[in-house]
């Protein structure tokens, strides 16, 4: 009876995600929309000046006309207007693409690449490729400051987050700035965190974690142990070894393994207490 209970319970679970993100992409038409009501004073016919502007920018995309620079993904080139490029993003601005004839964007998997220059000229993106797809896609996207296709990724991450992924959105969050995405993240860590085990963390990196740690729980070190992050109790030696006859940094020392006491010793040139 209760696997049933459970059973039904995740798939309300399922349909409510679902619908939470058929309203985002309704929320994400309506907010263009507005946006475009505002630029042109109300009016949203076709023949309005920005409506016009904004389709003629849409059907440039993938044509040469007009073109003035290339951008080489990884299986293809693709043409570009530097015109699109400097309203998107400042890292595009006159200066900086005045000699340029070709962005180099070989380094990206082609999805990517192919997501991102979509967007720049049609506003539009497909996030239902799955979690992986939208968070490399928001990490791409605020290397290259393009925070209006961040936010959108960021609110498609919020929609789909879980107990197994939200330390690994989390990391991700504090690594670009996505703020909302983390602090989302965070309730469900403190919400979960009896539940998450040194598995769930073993990605995030050892400062990110110590400070997790500091701000969640009482004894940031307990933390560290039940989590089998020795990296994290060397972090903790550190910090309190700024009191030399401090007793828990003797005791964190002696319950260092031989590699740490090594690391201590050179990297850190640190005094066994």
């Amino acid at each position: 009876m209760a696997s049933n209970e459970v059973t039904k319970l995740q798939q309300h679970l399922s349909l409510l995600k679902e619908e939470y993100s058929k309203l985002q992409a309704h929320c994400a038409e309506v907010e263009r929309k507005y946006t475009l009501a505002a630029a042109s004073a109300g009016d949203l016919s076709e023949t309005s000046f920005v409506a016009r502007l904004l389709m003629t920018v849409a059907s440039l995309y993938g044509r040469d006309t007009y073109s003035d620079i290339r951008v080489k993904l990884q299986n293809k080139h693709m043409p570009g207007h530097k015109f699109v490029l400097n309203a998107r993003s400042d890292d595009w601005n006159e200066d900086a693409l005045k000699d340029v004839e070709e962005l180099d964007w070989s380094m990206l998997p082609d999805d990517i690449g192919s997501a991102l220059l979509k967007w720049l000229y049609m506003d539009v993106v497909d996030l239902s490729r799955g979690d992986t797809f939208a968070l490399q896609l928001m990490k791409s996207a605020a290397g290259f400051k393009l925070y209006g296709l961040v936010h959108k990724c960021e609110q498609a991450l919020i929609a789909s987050v879980g107990v197994r992924t939200c330390v690994k959105f989390y990391s991700a969050g504090d690594e670009i700035g996505a703020n909302a995405l983390k602090e989302h993240c965070s309730g469900l860590i403190s919400a979960h965190w009896d539940d998450l085990t040194g598995d769930d963390f073993a990605h995030m990196s050892s400062p990110l974690l110590y400070r997790m740690l500091k701000s969640k729980t009482p004894q940031p070190l307990h933390g560290a142990v039940r989590l089998l992050r020795e990296d994290v109790v060397f972090l903790c030696l550190v910090e309190n070894h700024a009191n030399r006859s401090n007793r828990g940094a003797r005791l964190l020392y002696n319950k260092m393994s031989p590699s740490l006491k090594g690391k201590a010793l050179t990297t850190y040139h640190f005094d066994p207490p």
